[in-house]
């Protein structure tokens, strides 16, 4: 059982399969995606049976359903996503119930390392790094999870190295996203702690390493520049490379196709990428916009009700595991600046993760302190 709960974790949050495909080809990359498949159920069938995850499960039958309707692509590859998407919602939650927040962290720091290691190692001309995780935004949320579940380690000087260590990973990927959300955890964590602002004082060294060793880092210059001017001790910050193709200017090129097709969705694959009906080249890169568009109006309900409520029951917990809140900020931080949420099966793992955690018994002391 543990074998192939490690294999799932390692093919899951590694990003095993997309990576492999990118890498190692199509032989590889399929290989490493049937064994997935195959890894979950099998540990679904063997393991001892709980409760479905009916939102998340009624979340897919509604935003396959509608989506369907008006899709004009290859059926066969429609089908294909719709099945894995099942299959992997109703298998995983057995082993995401068996993963500890020890193990959930290790693999991440383990994933967020691997962007160190592209950047210092394999560098490219692009100068924004993903690890395994191949695309930076993604990546930067990864060090984003992993850093929200560094609040669980006791030994203080730990903490702050893993701390450190996700945000130097982090900022390789010069994502806008994860310095924006990493800010608001930060944030938010004072009210838990007072202790826990000398986290700032880590990501400031974090930075000035950057900084200090940027002639000898592969970064792209714009974005460093920028990122410079924000923190650094230039007299003017680069708003312009700030907000340049930030994702409102992204959300507004399908304000049409959206309100024109509010109620049913435009369809499949509609708000995204080369497939999107709007005569641009990337997709929405917001996942409730994505859902809104292409299954309509009862998708998105239920997608925002599910985060929601996520987000509002890890706040019972947030005396005795504060960080379940951090957790839920990060996944919302990253559905609203990513459009690939049903084929992204790391995202959706921690996704059901919390969704047990924040839905178990809290015990008797442990309410009396949370209250």
């Amino acid at each position: 059982m543990k074998i192939l709960k490690y294999v799932a974790l390692v093919l899951i949050l590694l990003n095993v399969p997309t990576f492999s495909l990118e890498y190692l080809g199509a032989g590889i990359g399929s290989i490493t995606n049937l064994l997935l498949t195959v890894v979950v159920v099998i540990y679904f069938f063997i393991a001892k049976k709980s409760k479905p995850l009916w939102p998340f499960i009624v979340l897919g039958l509604c935003f396959f359903t509608f989506s369907g309707l008006q899709y004009t692509g290859i059926t066969e590859l429609f089908i294909k996503e719709a099945i894995r998407y099942f299959i992997f919602i109703i298998c995983v939650n057995e082993i995401t119930k068996a993963t500890t927040d020890k193990e959930l962290l290790i693999f991440l720091v383990i994933g967020a390392l691997s962007i160190a290691v592209n950047a210092l190692v394999f560098p490219d001309i692009f100068g924004r790094y993903g690890g395994f995780y191949l695309n930076p935004n993604k990546a930067g949320f990864i060090c984003l999870f992993g850093f929200a579940l560094s609040y669980i380690i006791p030994n203080y000087k730990l903490k702050l190295l893993i701390q450190f260590v996700l945000i130097l990973c982090g900022i390789f990927t010069l994502s806008r996203s994860f310095i924006m959300f990493l800010v608001i955890i930060n944030v938010v964590s004072v009210f838990a702690n007072k202790k826990n602002i000398q986290t700032f004082a880590v990501g400031a060294v974090a930075l000035i390493i950057i900084f200090a060793a940027a002639s000898a880092l592969q970064l792209n210059k714009a974005r460093f520049s920028a990122l410079h001017s924000l923190f650094g001790n230039t007299e003017e910050v680069e708003t312009q490379t700030i907000t340049e193709g930030s994702r409102n200017e992204t959300w507004a090129y399908f304000s049409d196709l959206i309100t024109n097709n509010v109620v049913t969705g435009a369809g499949y694959k509609s708000m995204r990428g080369e497939s999107s009906l709007v005569a641009i080249e990337y997709g929405v890169h917001n996942t409730f916009l994505m859902v809104l568009g292409e299954a309509g109006i009862l998708a998105f309900l239920l997608i925002v009700i599910i985060y929601l409520a996520i987000t509002i029951r890890s706040l019972r917990y947030f005396r005795i595991h504060q960080e379940y809140t951090y957790l839920a900020i990060a996944l919302i931080g990253y559905l609203m600046v990513a459009h690939n949420f049903f084929e992204k099966y790391d995202v959706l793992f921690i996704s059901v993760w919390l969704y047990n955690k924040v839905h178990q018994e809290l015990p008797v002391k442990a309410e009396i302190k949370a209250n």
